[in-house]
């Protein structure tokens, strides 16, 4: 019994040898199975980086674009607001029915009679239609129509209908009823101009 005491006491480090060797062993043994799980991530974190890369190459060139697109919104804003200072405040009733007589009586239309009538607001700005009722030649519609259009205020006709009469005639010419809307405009005062643009990145 004490010779088998004093092996082991002379052989303890052997034992404290073995007992490290196993230690590290197992050490081993973690290290090596957690650099494997490592290793099959490595695909998976490289498609992960790959994909960043490309979401921020798209962040990017999309602010590039936002900044574009400011440029271009204050463009068309300042275009709206430019063509907003062109229209008259008001529609001014007399004014353009005077306007609208003495280019019929300069033409020599008959029977003209003008009415005003509703009035209709949009995003931008407010028309207001004219009624206009007259007689006379194709020739003569078609030439106070090019005067309204190139007329100082800006104007639009909507509907023009013209009518055959009773084979009246004005000279060589065949006399027609003619039917028109006309609309005049001013800007409209509640309208602003929206200048922010949604640079929301989803």
């Amino acid at each position: 019994m004490k010779n088998i005491g004093n092996l082991l006491v002379s052989n303890l480090h052997i034992f404290l040898l073995l007992y490290s060797l196993w230690g590290l062993f197992e050490v081993y043994e973690k290290h090596t199975e957690e650099l494997t799980n490592l290793e099959t991530e490595i695909p998976d974190l490289r498609m992960q980086i790959t994909k960043n890369k490309q979401k921020m190459k798209e962040i990017e060139d999309f602010m590039k674009k936002a900044d574009e697109y400011k440029v271009r919104v204050e463009e068309v804003a300042k275009n709206i607001e430019s063509v907003q200072r062109q229209l008259p405040a008001e529609t001014n009733d007399s004014q353009i029915i005077g306007f609208l007589q003495e280019e019929m009586r300069l033409l020599n239309l008959r029977d003209a009679s003008i009415m005003p009538g509703k009035e209709t607001p949009t995003q931008y700005l407010i028309s207001r239609d004219y009624n206009l009722k007259a007689t006379g030649t194709f020739l003569q519609f078609l030439i106070f129509i090019e005067r309204i259009g190139n007329a100082s205020r800006i104007y639009n006709v909507p509907s023009l209908k013209l009518t055959s009469t009773d084979n009246a005639k004005r000279g060589r010419f065949q006399v027609i009823s003619g039917e028109a809307t006309i609309q005049a405009y001013r800007y409209n005062p509640d309208f602003k101009v929206d200048r922010t643009l949604d640079t929301q990145v989803k």
